[in-house]
């Protein structure tokens, strides 16, 4: 009797674990799962690491992020992104004065858009000027164009200002003026009363004297 007693206890005890490590492993992998549902969910969250010498910007969302118009930018990448795009800029700058340059002495009115794909060293990107800057720069390219010596200075001074404007919009700082790079001096003008050939009037000393 006393044995079988003991029998059912043992059997009870067993049960009893038994029903218990089940009960400890499920448990087990329910955190499992939600431990990693928690870390698919963080890393869907986070945002995907920029690539590429622009962080994967281009165009208007480029320049908004190195004048300081986009939030949540990391500051060491920005900063690292500035650098760059020093360049970028001012080949956008060179572009739109040579096209001004170019479209004077061809008879031509046409304002470039202000965005414009460019060509890098390493990538090619879309950059983006502020419209009113694009037009500027590109009537400077016109003054230029008209070869006039005395209106040589205001124009200088026209495309440093918005030369200027745009390095200070991205926290860069101007290295050389845009002037002494794209305007060079103009070619001194014929004295007055100078003929246009010079071998203008010259006698060709193999010509033959007509006789009288």
């Amino acid at each position: 009797m006393l044995t079988a007693i003991l029998l059912v206890l043992m059997t009870l005890v067993i049960l009893v674990l038994v029903a218990l490590a089940m009960y400890l492993v499920d448990r087990f992998n329910g955190l499992e799962r939600d431990t990693k549902e928690l870390l698919r969910q963080l890393q869907d969250s986070q945002p995907a690491k920029p690539s590429g010498p622009y962080g994967g910007l281009s165009g208007k969302s480029l320049w908004d992020a190195v004048s300081g118009q986009a939030a949540g930018m990391d500051e060491l990448a920005l900063d690292g992104i500035r650098k760059r795009y020093r360049l970028l800029l001012s080949d956008h700058i060179q572009w739109v004065f040579n096209e001004g340059v170019s479209d004077h002495r061809n008879g031509l009115e046409a304002v470039p858009a202000n965005t414009r794909m460019m060509r890098t060293p390493k990538v090619q990107v879309e950059s983006w000027l502020p419209p009113e800057a694009v037009e500027e720069i590109y009537r400077c390219g016109q003054g230029y164009g008209r070869a006039d010596p005395l209106e040589l200075p205001s124009l200088r001074q026209r495309l440093d200002s918005v030369n200027s404007q745009l390095h200070q919009a991205c926290a860069l700082e101007v290295l050389q003026p845009a002037s002494s790079l794209l305007m060079p001096p103009l070619p001194e003008p014929p004295p007055a009363g100078a003929p246009a050939n010079p071998s203008a009037g010259a006698t060709d000393p193999g010509a033959t004297t007509p006789a009288p």
